[in-house]
């Protein structure tokens, strides 16, 4: 899932713009290229410091704003770039979203002005930039990590901890997959939650699984995590949500973590494999998705089953918002069909995404 945000095609990219970013808002001296600011800073963006001159990562800096937030979180994978929301943020009040050391505190702020819920990706990207010859690297991971190991971030994050703005954060993306190679267990995961939260102490760790999430490792039992997304797609159970549903939750039980769901809305309708031409044209299927023989997922289907996974979780996530799919979120069917799911949202009591007790 999360290869695919807007942020993830290079650490080093996004380092080296998120630095130009910062030089040009605060006066710092390290950026090497020229950028205009509003190329990718908001024009609302809150100011760091009460001069307008301290650093993005002065833990003098105050919190900026105060918030209050009611319902479940709800909202896309990668609404955010950098600081600058892609969509809305109506009727979405929360998003899930790849984010580096450098920019962490400006998401942070600009969510919090918007009244916004962040669950963060602090070590996305690419899955080579975590592997050594086809096997996660625990070692590499590490070092992403230890970026955010400092004074400034972790002032930064418990206060959004604290506030409700930071509801957690994803350590890895679809550990069940072939492309972690055959290393990555659930005791491992744990042991990454141990070390995030040596960093961050009160913000819950997770992981997102695809819709074959509840069948890794059944032999194994998380410890340490605090939550898992569950993200369903048709093509899973022929569109028997509940069977998928239940498995989740009871997978959910005896790992002993929160579940969160998601819908995938892009990739997760019903498939075209009928015809022999790939348009994604019939019943209970709107569109193409990103490949054959993936469609997008039809009103009826964005209500059915977010209705029936939102009340359940600590968010409600739909995979993902990026500018190519605006038209989908902009369609009339589409968009009072996310509105619903937002109303059932709000209706519900705020949740958290600890692990329970």
């Amino acid at each position: 899932m999360l290869e695919q945000f807007r942020n993830a095609a290079g650490s080093a990219r996004l380092r080296s713009l998120s630095l130009v970013v910062i030089s040009t808002l605060f006066g710092a001296s390290c950026a090497s290229e020229n950028v205009t600011p509003t190329s990718d800073v908001s024009s609302d963006a809150p100011t760091i410091g009460s001069t307008g001159d301290a650093s993005p990562l002065d833990p003098s800096a105050p919190v900026l704003a105060s918030v209050t937030y009611t319902g479940i979180p709800y909202g896309p994978f990668g609404l955010w770039q950098l600081n600058k929301l892609l969509y809305g943020p109506a009727p979405f009040t929360g998003s899930h979203n790849y984010i580096n050391a450098d920019t962490l505190i400006l998401q942070i702020n600009a969510a919090r002005n918007k009244g916004h819920r962040l669950m963060t990706a602090m070590t996305g990207g690419r899955t080579e930039k975590y592997t050594t010859n086809g096997n996660f690297d625990l070692a590499k991971w590490k070092a992403v990590m230890n970026t955010y190991n400092k004074s400034a971030l972790k002032t930064a994050v418990a206060a959004a901890v604290s506030d409700g703005t930071l509801i957690g954060n994803s350590l890895v993306d679809e550990p069940e997959t072939k492309k972690w190679g055959t290393t990555l267990t659930k005791g491992m995961i744990d042991q990454m939650a141990a070390y995030a939260k040596n960093i961050f102490p009160t913000l819950p760790m997770g992981v997102d699984h695809g819709p074959t999430g509840a069948q890794w490792r059944t032999t194994e039992k998380y410890t340490k995590l605090d939550y898992v997304v569950y993200q369903y797609a048709w093509w899973i159970t022929k569109g028997n949500l509940g069977s998928w549903r239940d498995a989740a939750l009871a997978r959910a039980k005896l790992d002993g973590v929160k579940p969160a769901f998601s819908i995938n809305v892009i990739n997760g309708g019903v498939q075209d494999k009928g015809d022999g031409y790939y348009d994604c044209v019939g019943p209970g299927m709107a569109g193409k998705g990103t490949r054959y023989p993936l469609c997008r997922m039809t009103p009826d289907q964005i209500k059915t089953w977010g209705k029936a996974l939102t009340p359940l979780g600590c968010a409600m996530l739909l995979w993902w918002y990026d500018t190519p799919w605006k038209s989908y979120y902009t369609n009339t069917a589409n968009n009072a069909a996310f509105k619903e799911l937002a109303t059932l949202a709000a209706s519900k009591p705020k949740p958290s995404c600890k692990k329970p007790t």
